[in-house]
């Protein structure tokens, strides 16, 4: 079982990856794969481009071993995008038995759901400009998932465990990106990242809290 420590270094080992080391990475792929990669880099997707997403994965945890499928799915997702954050989900996707076995634990996964309203206002808040997408919430409803996602970190820590939060694939990288600023060791899969032979128990459920009117007695 990994300790808050072993989390913590394994969140930094992306700052690790470096140009050099991706080429390195590519050349040892090519003596195993040699039409691979010779059709895929950097014919289709640069050194800049693996770069990138390999330190996306690395930044979330996701282990890098299987650069084989990496490349494969990335080829197969440039074909209709080139952000390379929109990629980097396709090659989660296909690695879905390798981000299962790093989160999982004698077949269950414990983690934090989000109520079906709260994911609608997630998606609502969603925009686009030319950096790209990103989260644009309210103050309010930021405070809302925060304090409650608070409660349920504190569960994960008396078990000893990573904690985990489980949401669509739609808002999975943005929720990520925000949440990171507030539970750096907090790690968001998306329901395709799982296989379906995994037990999910969830520890804590996020939902819209309506706030309270003060009626005034006339």
């Amino acid at each position: 079982m990994l300790t808050p420590l072993s989390e913590t270094i394994k969140k930094h080992v992306y700052e690790l990856l470096d140009r050099e080391e991706t080429i390195r990475l590519a050349e040892n792929l090519k003596k195993a794969a040699p039409q691979l990669v010779e059709e895929t880099i950097p014919a289709l997707i640069s050194y800049a481009m693996l770069e990138r997403i390999l330190r996306n994965l690395l930044k979330e945890g996701v282990p890098i071993k299987n650069l084989g499928t990496i490349v494969e799915a990335a080829a197969d997702a440039m074909n209709t995008t080139r952000d390379p954050d929109l990629i980097t989900e396709a090659v989660r996707a296909a690695l879905t038995r390798t981000i299962t076995r790093r989160f999982c634990e004698h077949g269950q996964l414990r983690v934090v759901t989000l109520d079906a309203e709260v994911e609608k206002q997630i998606v609502s808040s969603l925009t686009k400009n030319d950096q790209g997408v990103y989260l644009a919430m309210g103050a309010d409803m930021m405070q809302q998932i925060v304090s409650q996602l608070g409660e349920s970190v504190k569960k994960f820590a008396e078990l000893g465990q990573t904690p985990v939060i489980l949401t669509s694939p739609v808002i999975r990288v943005y929720l990520s990106r925000m949440l990171s600023q507030f539970f750096p060791n907090l790690y968001v899969l998306s329901f395709n990242e799982i296989t379906t032979d995994i037990q999910i128990q969830a520890l804590g459920n996020i939902t819209m809290q309506q706030k309270k009117e003060t009626v005034e007695k006339v």
